[in-house]
């Protein structure tokens, strides 16, 4: 049976087809009051541009023969598929980071315990813990919170959480605000499977909050980095668009192309030096809204490193 969802804000939607196919479009739903983001989310698509001409061309017309195909509102390359379940569209390809899944894993445990017996070492008077309840308070209307690690660094209390990668934004925001309103300071990190590399990557929606959280990082982890982690901030990444000249049918000659063009969501990872937690400060982080994006970072208490910025511009 398939649920009923109703639009609340454009960014991600399904569409049922007349088959019965749930397809993911450009719109965020709501259901039992929590916002929809599907893991791995690929939006579709029904036209894109040739590389090769820089010419539209709708999925029911296109070949495989007939790319490399482009998105011409993100530049991203797209890749055409021919369906029977559903209609013919064309798919985002961009590499995305070697996340977990939803749920316990053997890397979110080995993450988190590797992690706590660092701190334990560094901070012996911390009482670090994994799982550690924090029960609700009904005077203040704090709902129970449950972190990843929690101890406490020269008297201040700090939570990390391993980011799973089914966790949704709205949820991450219940997180953020409980423990600001416990006056707690929160790290977020992204364990990895395997190492991010250097090539240009598509962040998923977590990865991109959390670098506007962070000042313009996200912080990775590897089995076996113990309590250090790699900030990555993500530059941005351009496309070579070639030069092309065509005819419409009207006789109207067609110039695009020869220059470069910025991806609007994807981007380059540029590292900087590996940081151990035990140099991480504890910063209030004033409310902030991202130029061109609408995910504003509410006031909260972070616990984040102290070095200078390794990157150009803003």
């Amino acid at each position: 049976m398939i649920p009923k969802y109703r639009t609340v804000n454009i960014r991600f939607c399904l569409d049922i087809t007349s088959c019965g196919v749930l397809e993911k479009r450009k719109k965020v739903l709501k259901m039992d009051n929590e916002f929809y983001e599907p893991e791995n989310y690929h939006p579709i698509k029904d036209w894109a541009k040739i590389c090769a001409t820089n010419k539209p061309i709708h999925a029911n017309e296109a070949k495989k023969s007939d790319g490399p195909f482009y998105c011409p509102d993100t530049f991203e390359e797209l890749i055409v598929r021919k369906c029977v379940d559903k209609r013919d569209h064309f798919a985002y390809k961009g590499r995305l980071s070697s996340v977990y899944g939803g749920g316990e894993s053997k890397l979110h445990f080995e993450c988190k315990t590797e992690i706590c017996e660092e701190l334990k070492k560094e901070f012996p008077d911390g009482n670090w813990k994994v799982e550690r309840l924090i029960p609700e308070n009904k005077e203040k209307d704090i709902k129970k919170l449950t972190p990843d690690i929690s101890g406490r660094i020269n008297g201040k209390p700090i939570v990390i959480e391993v980011q799973a990668s089914s966790l949704t934004l709205p949820k991450i925001l219940k997180r953020v605000n409980g423990y600001y309103a416990r006056k707690v300071s929160i790290l977020w990190i992204v364990p990895l499977k395997e190492d991010l590399g250097t090539e240009n990557f598509r962040p998923r929606l977590y990865e991109k909050y959390l670098h506007s959280m962070y000042y313009g990082k996200v912080y990775y982890w590897i089995k076996g980095n113990g309590s250090k982690v790699s900030p990555v901030h993500f530059d941005n990444a351009d496309r070579w668009i070639e030069e092309s000249h065509w005819f419409e049918e009207d006789g109207t000659e067609r110039t695009e192309g020869g220059f470069d063009k910025t991806y609007k969501t994807i981007f380059k990872p540029n590292y900087g030096k590996k940081i151990d937690l035990k140099d991480f400060i504890s910063y209030e982080r004033e409310e902030f809204t991202p130029e061109n994006e609408d995910k504003t970072v509410p006031k909260c208490l972070i616990f984040k490193d102290n070095m200078k910025k390794w990157w150009k511009g803003k």
